[in-house]
């Protein structure tokens, strides 16, 4: 059995559509796990409404203490084999957890990922292409990478939504969401998980979940400044450093992807001389300088190339102009 555990906050606008979208899944042995995480809106008697009409639904209500905690909640309260979850705003396709299981079964890999699109108002999609080939990859092989492979796209398999993990390696090893980790708890999750695992298979190429965009999304949250910080120092604590999976490089590596994603957030949030100055100050930024040589500009595309080139030759200006101007149009229709 699968449990598939759901942390639900005021999303009564997409609650509807998501859990229609699980309970339609032509993999049926499944145990959906509500939990409200303290709601102020209509979501909780929705939760209510679909544990009343199928019995395969259980529903959970609790004080809000954010996603992290409410995924624990999830985990101490899961009884399938396999485990997995989902956003309450976003929908996946009806073969999600079958395409899942079967790769599970058939290759006996520790987890399976698939493929994700992001979905816009008016059910518009934007295929998110796979940084890896589909098959079958020991453990050693993507520790050295996945904390950051230089793409400047940050952890590799780092998304929990769309994965199928398995529930015995996760209490034997007592792994747990880090609260205190607001950006990117998935992402150390899933690095953390890696290392007690043999093996995982992609399936990336397939895109069977999709996180939906709206001005309510987690992505749409994001503040100015460095907000990373805690992912790297719980990084640093774990002492990876002394194992054979180049550390110092892809924190070297993900020292650049921060940097981006900091100027698309400043670009974002503030406006004009504020937001060029800001900008300069971080490109000024020592440990930045030290790390972009270690990125290979052969990996990057095209977008993701022209940001590399503008931040190694400084030039604030035109980052502001580009993040702010055309990045909001561009990346509607090109894949991430």
């Amino acid at each position: 059995m699968i449990s598939i555990i759901v942390p639900v906050y005021n999303t009564e606008k997409y609650l509807r559509e998501c859990l229609d979208s699980i309970l339609a899944q032509t993999h049926t042995d499944i145990e959906v796990i509500l939990i409200d995480d303290g709601s102020k809106d209509g979501s909780l008697s929705i939760c209510k409404e679909y544990a009343s009409i199928d019995k395969r639904v259980r529903v959970y209500h609790k004080e809000n203490s954010g996603v992290s905690d409410t995924r624990n909640f999830g985990i101490e309260h899961a009884n399938g084999e396999f485990i997995s979850f989902c956003d309450s705003d976003d929908k996946v396709d009806s073969e999600l957890y079958r395409m899942l299981y079967n790769a599970m079964t058939e290759y006996d890999v520790d987890r399976v990922v698939s493929g994700y699109a992001y979905l816009y108002d008016g059910g518009r999609m934007l295929y998110s292409k796979p940084r890896i080939r589909d098959g079958k990859y020991e453990s050693n092989v993507i520790l050295r990478k996945m904390i950051d492979d230089g793409t400047l796209s940050g952890f590799l398999f780092s998304g929990v939504n769309n994965s199928l993990f398995r529930r015995e390696i996760i209490c034997k090893n007592n792994l747990r969401f880090d609260p205190p980790i607001r950006y990117n708890e998935d992402s150390l999750f899933s690095f953390q998980y890696m290392l007690h695992s043999r093996s995982i298979y992609s399936l990336q190429s397939k895109p069977t979940y999709f996180y939906r965009q709206h001005g309510g999304s987690s992505t749409k949250k994001r503040t100015v400044g460095d907000k990373y910080e805690p992912l790297r120092q719980a990084l640093w604590n774990m002492k990876l450093d002394k194992m054979d999976i180049d550390f110092e490089v892809q924190m070297k590596r993900r020292t650049v992807t921060e940097a981006l994603w900091q100027i698309l957030d400043i670009a974002e949030k503030e406006h004009g001389l504020e937001a060029v100055r800001d900008i300069r100050i971080l490109l000024r930024n020592e440990e930045l300088q030290r790390s972009i040589p270690v990125i290979c500009v052969g990996d990057l595309n095209v977008y993701k190339k022209f940001y590399y080139i503008l931040m190694k030759v400084k030039m604030p200006w035109v980052l502001y102009f580009s993040s702010s101007k055309l990045l909001p149009v561009l990346s509607k229709y090109i894949s991430r």
